[in-house]
């Protein structure tokens, strides 16, 4: 069975200014997709994000979004904890509901039934006994979830997270990764990680954006592939001394 397209990026160029970050970039989510974007600093990836989220408009190409219904939420965002206002006065409650605005206000049900289901998606992330608090006084693995909970009460078709495992512990990464394959389930995911090791076990497949995008239909890719699409990535090697390997590629080979 063909599924279903979420959105699809064709030919695309894009950046900041006169400058091109991103080059001739072709790109399709469909349903149930669970796509890993890995690549450098700079390579290319937050504008990617941007890009999809309709923050940039491109330099020449064309993002095109297929919603299924008009009332359908498209995307669930999850931005990195780094980029939240921490001093901003609003509680706990107050920020998982404002993921059900639009620009014509808050959708969904009666102000009861929104907070019901807010308490409910923030019970699942452990974060219920915090409804009252400010942001303040979370920290950053009770922010995180608490944002990404914010993502989910609309029911997005696609959700989209930036780094989702910064500022987490080793325990809530786990779970975190264990509740995205369950959500996998009834929504595409795009995640942008650095943690490779890790989330080659989660995701079905991989976009490595390093100036251009290479998809690879398969959550595993092996150093010699990084090496010819130019990915430069860290990759953890284990034995009996623990070590990291970074490799760094560019098209003169050199480091």
């Amino acid at each position: 069975m063909r599924l279903s397209r979420i959105l699809d990026v064709v030919n695309v160029s894009a950046g900041y200014g006169s400058e091109v970050i991103l080059k001739d970039i072709n790109f399709e989510v469909v349903d149930n997709d669970f796509i890993g974007v890995i690549g450098p600093n700079g390579g290319g990836k937050t504008t990617l994000l941007k890009l999809l989220l309709g923050e940039i408009k491109p330099f020449q190409g064309r993002v095109n979004f297929y919603p299924s219904s008009k009332d359908e939420t498209l995307f669930g965002y999850l931005p990195q904890v780094s980029s939240i206002d921490r001093e901003f006065p609003i509680k706990v409650m107050d920020i998982v509901l404002s993921g059900l605005m639009n620009r014509n206000g808050l959708i969904g049900g009666s102000g009861k039934q929104n907070r019901t289901k807010a308490i409910d998606i923030l019970t699942i992330a452990g974060v219920d006994h915090l409804w009252n608090s400010s942001v303040g006084e979370l920290s950053g693995g009770q922010l995180q979830r608490v944002f990404l909970c914010r993502a989910l009460i609309s029911q997005p078709r696609l959700l989209i997270l930036d780094e989702p495992n910064t500022f987490v512990d080793n325990k809530f990464e786990k779970e975190l990764y264990e509740l995205l394959r369950e959500l996998n389930r009834r929504m595409a995911i795009i995640m942008v990680s650095h943690d490779v090791g890790t989330i080659t076990s989660y995701v079905k497949t991989i976009a490595c954006v390093n100036r251009h995008l290479h998809y690879h239909r398969s959550n595993r890719i092996t150093p010699e592939q990084l090496a010819a699409y130019e990915c430069p990535i860290q990759i953890i090697s284990h034995g009996k001394i623990p070590h990291t390997v970074l490799l760094n590629h560019n098209k003169e080979g050199q480091a």
